[in-house]
């Protein structure tokens, strides 16, 4: 009896263990979480192809990340990044607190689309907002919502914006870290804003240095030009 326990407890352990191997259960806990709580927080189609993380040291990455518009705009999308390198804190995720050491977002393209209503990143950053006061007001906890995480190192680089199909540009290196960290860990509905707010004011930055670069060279341009005009009568 005691070898034939001994043998199932084997292959219960092997049967785990293949599971987490083949299966990726922390990958699909990442995918079904992102497509579920995205949309609710950006009120636009959040989604990603595929979620592969190790059980064994928490290294993994995001394939096919896109984030869509809100209604009322016309563009195809918001952000989308070919791949997200992502690196957990495996023991960390049977904790309340999730220990995220890394994520990194490399060469995202990013469509900055001004409406009548305002920018979409303006009513992407209105609509987490708005979730996160409604969550703060009601106290609902919804399934897995309950979880915090901490985010040792967030970081988006060589990011190209497309602005109203226009121009493109490149978008300044965007780092955050120790996201949650002083409060003991940040809920989805904040780290979302934090990094919703940073890229939205990097955006607006960019654009508005871009925008002077080009005034101040349509002057000079204007200038050259009358004065060759003088010189030439």
């Amino acid at each position: 009896m005691k070898k034939l326990l001994a043998l199932l407890a084997v292959l219960l352990v092997a049967g785990i263990s293949v599971f987490f191997l083949f299966n990726n259960p922390l990958g699909r806990l990442v995918k079904l979480a992102v497509e579920e709580f995205g949309p609710k927080m950006t009120q636009a189609d959040v989604r990603v192809n595929k979620v592969v993380i190790s059980a064994s040291d928490g290294q993994g990455a995001i394939s096919g990340l896109w984030l869509g518009n809100p209604k009322g705009y016309k563009t195809a999308y918001a952000l989308k990044a070919d791949t997200v390198e992502i690196a957990i804190e495996p023991a960390s995720i049977a904790q309340d607190v999730i220990v995220i050491h890394r994520i990194l977002i490399d060469a995202p393209r990013i469509i900055y689309e001004k409406g009548d209503g305002g920018a979409n990143f303006d009513a992407i950053q209105h609509n987490v907002e708005q979730y996160l006061g409604a969550s703060d007001k009601d106290k609902k906890v919804e399934r897995g919502a309950g979880k915090k995480v901490i985010i040792d190192s967030f970081v988006i680089r060589n990011a190209r914006v497309n602005y109203n199909g226009l121009m493109d540009i490149s978008l300044p290196d965007i780092e955050l870290h120790d996201v949650g960290k002083k409060s003991g860990g940040a809920t989805s509905a904040q780290v979302v804003r934090a990094i919703v707010g940073e890229l939205n004011a990097k955006l607006v930055l960019a654009l508005a240095r871009t925008a002077a670069i080009g005034a101040v060279g349509g002057v000079a341009v204007s200038a050259g030009m009358a004065i060759k005009g003088l010189l030439n009568k």
